[in-house]
């Protein structure tokens, strides 16, 4: 760490109560070689995982929009909000609704818009034990599962392009991305992770993952007519595995897994650095982890590192499993018989990048229009228990949320 670095990390120990430093270095970890073709590999999803299938409720006025965005699938709840309208919608475990509400406006105790797919983020988040939940804007508003207004948190999670995830019981994780624009002369946040309070919003510990060098997500580019042209490039980067979380800094070329008991632990390094001079970068980004694998999309593509004006697309993406008790790594699809959703039925291809819901360890979800389901029963394309279940399915119902459970 060089001493700026150090300086500004001893300015943060001061007014905080906890950094979070890594439990080890990076030295012996798995590496992996983001220039290599790796083989390619074909599997069975109901090969590797068993499936849940839970319809919503449809009436008169609880019906979701194609701009909706599963955020949470806990125990007992099921929390979906529609990010251009404003819709929040709770759901019991069965899919029979339990409230919704919408309370989109200018207000203090109200929220101007949801954080939505262009920030890569989920934007609302479901704290089940307190009953609660946020919804993050241009501050972050609490309310009950009913909608009734609690308290405001004033963090802004819309300027910086900020991430926000349930952490525990009292604390939110909060990552500060960086966003490349000409007419914004504030540096890149260095040490961009931080645990805050559900309660007030102010910091209570830092995540010690100095990277002083930020490559940009969201790119702004002045022209010579005066005006402003932005580019926003999607993928994951930090995610829920379970109530843990993957670390995974665009910036940064080593993945943590953040443990519940404030544990920081190196899981994988890459090579060559994102930070190398290669064109086009090669970023790379987690899609899914579970105990056994984990799965992470190769992007190559022209981002911006700070105080550069220049990037684009940079070349087709690769999809990437490896095997944490092998350390194989191979290029793995998944073939997906339950549900038609692409020509070349891959499960990889219906993935909603940057929309990965909370969920429990070894699991993933997420929403399906009954029609898919329909169409692949007419094309006689399901398994015989999907069947009886397409039957019940009208074409104008709400989606149904699809639990993928590995074994």
């Amino acid at each position: 760490m060089n001493k700026k670095g150090l300086v500004l990390l001893m300015l943060l120990i001061l007014t905080v109560s906890q950094v979070i430093s890594p439990q080890s270095g990076t030295e012996n970890l798995p590496v992996i070689d983001l220039s290599k073709t790796y083989p390619k590999k074909e599997k069975n999803l109901r090969d590797v995982a068993d499936f849940e299938y839970i319809p919503l409720e449809t009436t008169d006025d609880v019906l979701l929009g194609n701009r909706a965005v599963l955020s949470d699938v806990s125990d007992n709840y099921i929390l979906i909000h529609d990010w251009e309208r404003g819709d929040i919608f709770v759901f019991n475990r069965a899919g029979k609704i339990i409230s919704h509400f919408n309370h989109k406006g200018q207000s203090g105790r109200e929220y101007q818009m949801i954080a939505g797919v262009s920030s890569n983020s989920i934007g609302t988040i479901l704290d089940e034990k307190n009953e609660e939940i946020f919804v993050c804007s241009y501050s972050i508003q609490v309310y009950s599962l009913s909608g009734e207004h609690k308290r405001t948190l004033p963090v802004n999670t819309i300027k910086y392009n900020s991430k926000v995830f349930n952490f525990d019981d009292e604390t939110l994780l909060l990552y500060e991305d960086f966003i490349f624009n000409p007419a914004n002369k504030s540096k890149s946040k260095t040490n961009p992770y931080s645990l805050i309070s559900k309660k007030d919003g102010s910091v209570t510990a830092v995540l010690d993952i100095h990277l002083p060098k930020r490559v940009s997500t969201k790119v702004f580019q002045e022209l010579e007519n005066g005006k402003v042209w932005n580019s926003i490039n999607i993928f994951p980067s930090n995610m829920h595995y379970g109530k843990d979380f993957v670390i995974a800094d665009t910036s940064s070329d080593t993945l943590y897994i953040l443990t519940q008991d404030r544990k920081l632990k190196p899981l994988l390094a890459r090579k060559p650095s994102v930070h190398a001079s290669t064109d086009p970068m090669l970023i790379w980004s987690p899609i899914l982890t579970t105990d056994k694998f984990i799965i992470f999309c190769i992007i190559p593509i022209k981002l911006q590192l700070a105080g550069s004006r220049e990037g684009g697309d940079g070349g087709k993406a690769a999809t990437y499993m490896y095997e944490f008790e092998t350390g194989e790594i191979s290029d793995t699809s998944f073939l997906d018989l339950d549900v038609v959703r692409n020509m070349n039925r891959r499960w990889n291809k219906d993935w909603n990048i940057g929309q990965t819901p909370r969920i429990s360890k070894n699991m993933t979800a997420q929403l399906i229009w009954p029609m898919y389901i329909i169409n692949a029963f007419k094309a006689k394309q399901l398994t015989k228990d999907m069947n009886k279940f397409a039957k019940t399915l009208n074409e104008d119902d709400n989606p149904i949320v699809r639990i993928v459970k590995f074994k």
